[in-house]
């Protein structure tokens, strides 16, 4: 597992996931079990160094990247919603940082819209929005993202 060159964590309300991803986008190891933002109770260093400090003995400082309600104001540090239309550069524009453990830590902002004069967030569906549509090879599509909060978005 030498060519290990992301971690990036799915970090909500009620749940965390990590995963150590390799050059080729491969997910090489994976942590499902980690603890939501609610159940962290603010001890969110200790927490990331329970869940990657062994990926990043034997890896050493890959990049970390955050998303989800990791990014709110409950979460470890807000990073501020992006306006939509968004593509990935603005959203990489928008990251906000943080430092923990000698790592500098990037926290995906979550995106924003009005609908008809009603106002839509996400945080962490951008992400996978993201994903999908580079795993895809297609730039845009109708999703369904199913969860606590389901959301469709439009790309």
């Amino acid at each position: 597992m030498t060519d290990a060159k992301l971690i990036g964590l799915d970090w909500g309300t009620t749940s965390c996931r990590a995963y150590l991803i390799g050059a080729d986008g491969a997910v090489l190891d994976r942590q499902l079990d980690g603890p939501g933002i609610l159940k962290a109770e603010g001890h969110f260093g200790p927490w990331l160094d329970s869940m990657i400090g062994g990926w990043i003995a034997t890896h050493g400082t890959a990049p970390v990247i955050l998303s989800g309600m990791i990014g709110s104001r409950q979460g470890w540090k807000e990073a501020p919603y992006a306006a939509c239309p968004a593509n990935v550069e603005y959203i990489a524009r928008n990251l906000a940082r943080i430092e923990w453990g000698g790592l500098t830590i990037a926290l995906v902002p979550g995106l924003s819209t009005e609908y008809d004069r009603m106002p839509d967030v996400m945080r962490g569906e951008e992400t996978q929005i993201i994903g999908a549509l580079a795993l895809s090879g297609e730039s845009d599509g109708l999703f369904l993202l199913p969860g606590t909060h389901s959301k469709w978005a439009e790309v």
